[in-house]
């Protein structure tokens, strides 16, 4: 009789175990994974899901033809998220090793509440800016973490919300980069359309 309790004592603190660690599993959005997804392996997701995608260099934004040799190192994927409300497009970076590096999902502004609600039953809170000012550097934001991955719902304007997955490590490189293209369309939204003809 005292084997069989500790025999279930044991079993019962090993399934403890197990069932943590299959919950506390890093974020995969879409069944993609930071730093473990190759190229193929999202390829291969985006064609099942029948989502179109277009491929571009990190750099010079230049297209990437489905034939060139470079395809999947230090590109990145934009892809139309098909049947998906509110959410408007998903990025994919992938490192010059061909693994994913980070995920940029585009959502409509009207999701960021929902969004954080969401996120904060799943990660662990590392930081909150929820009084931040649009178009700037001091963006409203929340970030979270899990393992080595950060999560950042980031509403940069009223019109521009972007939720974001990146190694820890990469995390301000990919901010940096959101803003490269960010001041470009900034500046273009301040043009009134009288300048055309200028």
């Amino acid at each position: 009789m005292k084997k069989t309790i500790i025999w279930l004592a044991v079993l019962t603190v090993s399934l403890t175990f197990d069932s943590t660690a299959f919950s506390a599993e890093s974020p995969n959005p879409f069944g993609f994974k930071i730093g473990i997804s190759t190229y193929e392996e999202c390829i291969k997701i985006l064609k099942m899901r029948d989502w179109r995608y277009q491929e571009y260099e990190k750099k010079q934004f230049k297209t990437i033809d489905e034939k060139d040799p470079a395809k999947g190192q230090n590109t990145f994927i934009l892809a139309k998220l098909k049947d998906m409300q509110g959410a408007r497009g998903i990025r994919l970076f992938f490192s010059s090793q061909s693994i994913l590096d980070a995920i940029i999902i585009t959502l409509d502004p009207n999701l960021f509440a929902a969004a954080m609600d969401e996120l904060d039953g799943k990660y662990d809170l590392v930081k909150k800016n929820l009084i931040g000012e649009d178009f700037s550097d001091n963006y409203t934001y929340v970030l979270w973490q899990k393992d080595n991955i950060y999560i950042e719902l980031q509403k940069l304007s009223a019109h521009a919300v972007r939720l974001l997955y990146v190694g820890k490590v990469l995390y301000e490189n990919y901010k940096d980069f959101l803003f490269k293209p960010y001041e470009r369309f900034r500046r273009q939204e301040m043009k009134p359309d009288w300048m055309k003809n200028l």
